[in-house]
């Protein structure tokens, strides 16, 4: 009997809408949201993706129920789950401890009430060392979406959220450094209103923001694949407690054959990523933007050893990805 997924969070951009999308894809599963009253028809979740609104008392009666996130606006209805049922914790931060209110997220977690899993090691090792509760890794599913051939119109590309823990700040200070104005690293994505006003408006922002980017497998912009032939994709994500392990932004890069650009202090934090071996790591420096900068515009140059490296970062970064699309969730 197929998993009846849920939805429990208010973004409608990012890694756990992205989650979402392909394990309800890879697996065909039905996704549900709680709603207020129980619709009888479909809404647009994206990338493809229906969901049903239901409401809860009658979301709980569902067989085989995962909550593929949840955030604070959901908490109150966690109670309601019965015990066993699959609750994916993405990242440290969704166990933080706030002053205003309690985190009950903890409190269940710490009771077993949930099967807790988590999408990277890291994770799994923090809840472990922090809250002495056993969680199951199981790495990021990839649904292996059909391809078009419609080329980008980008060299380089950054296609994560717009905010603190993802340095976007990075990015903007490497594209004054870019030699070539057509290679210069495009920004897709939603954004941190209050980061791009406190640390992006003198970085000139609004000249390589494009928005946020089109909620499709695969990534679609006037018609025009975002990553069919991108060379370079550009990821400084630095999250506490987390990292080593992969996003879908780094999923979708190497499924389109990018380089991937990653910052050391998320690479360090696990075995997945090598230097140069299958993908390029800045971070070295307290100027991380002239580094980036530097990879993207010796690469433009044509150096012999430097397309030897891209290529070999190519080539080796897909074995990474066979290990999400071949791997069993359920």
């Amino acid at each position: 009997m197929g998993k009846n997924l849920v939805y429990m969070a208010k973004p409608t951009y990012g890694g756990w809408v992205t989650f979402t999308a392909h394990l309800s894809l890879k697996y065909e599963c039905n996704l549900f949201k709680i709603g207020k009253r129980s619709e009888p028809n479909k809404r647009d979740y994206g990338y493809g993706v229906g969901y049903q609104n239901l409401r809860i008392d009658e979301l709980i009666e569902k067989p085989n129920l995962v909550i593929t996130a949840i955030d604070k606006h959901y908490w109150k209805y966690l109670h309601l789950f019965p015990k066993g049922t699959i609750l994916v914790i993405h990242d440290p931060t969704e166990l933080k401890v706030s002053k205003k209110e309690e985190n009950p997220l903890i409190k269940y977690i710490t009771q077993n009430h949930f099967k807790v899993v988590t999408i990277r090691e890291t994770v799994r090792d923090f809840i472990k060392e922090k809250y002495n509760v056993d969680c199951d890794f199981i790495k990021h599913p990839f649904f292996e979406y059909p391809k078009t051939k419609e080329r980008s119109d980008y060299h380089s590309l950054a296609i994560s959220r717009i905010d603190f823990d993802k340095h976007t700040d990075l990015i903007l200070k490497a594209n004054k450094l870019i030699n070539n104005e057509e290679k210069k690293i495009q920004i897709f994505g939603a954004e941190n209103r209050l980061y791009v006003h406190h640390k992006l408006k003198e970085l000139d922002f609004e000249t390589y923001w494009k928005g946020k980017y089109p909620k499709t497998l695969p990534l679609m912009y006037n018609g025009k694949d975002l990553l069919n032939s991108c060379k370079f994709v550009v990821d400084m994500s630095i999250i506490k407690g987390d990292g080593g392990g992969t996003q879908y932004t780094f999923l979708e890069a190497i499924y389109h054959g990018c380089a991937l650009i990653l910052h050391k202090e998320w690479v360090e934090k696990g075995s997945t990523f090598k230097k140069d071996q299958n993908c390029y790591v800045v971070g070295f420096t307290d100027d991380v933007g002239q580094e980036i900068a530097n990879i993207i515009n010796t690469t433009i140059d044509g150096n012999d050893e430097a397309m030897k490296i891209y290529r070999r970062v190519v080539r080796n970064s897909k074995e990474i990805l066979k290990d999400h699309t071949n791997l069993q969730w359920f």
